[in-house]
């Protein structure tokens, strides 16, 4: 009997694995999104990203939102482009802080710093 309820346990674990598997990669659909922190002492008032080299920069991916100082904020991707490489402009209350070449096919978490 100890038997039988042991194999029962094993089946439903084995079981749930693929389920969560399943579950964690809709956290990061786009391989490009990531998780922009603010650790600066100045509110972000505005993100923009291009491709590396491009002649403008795209629109403001925070729209009417500000990022407050130690705030965390999930950037997602909506574009069926495959490049990897951006450049990244962080508008502050201060000015600007520009990144180039940030890989965010490789990157989860980015963080602005003065």
């Amino acid at each position: 009997m100890l038997q039988n309820q042991t194999s029962i346990l094993l089946i439903a674990a084995s079981l749930c694995l693929p389920v969560i598997g399943a579950i964690a990669p809709a956290a990061r659909a786009d391989i490009r999104d990531f998780t922009l922190h603010n650790e600066t002492s100045v509110d972000i008032q505005e993100l923009h990203i291009s491709n590396s080299g491009a002649d403008k920069w795209g629109a403001n991916l925070l729209d009417k939102d500000i990022l407050l100082p130690d705030e965390s904020a999930d950037i997602v991707f909506e574009d069926n482009s495959t490049s990897c490489l951006y450049d990244i402009r962080a508008i502050t209350d201060d000015g600007e802080i520009d990144k180039r070449q940030v890989n965010l096919c490789e990157t989860v978490d980015f963080s602005v710093k003065e």
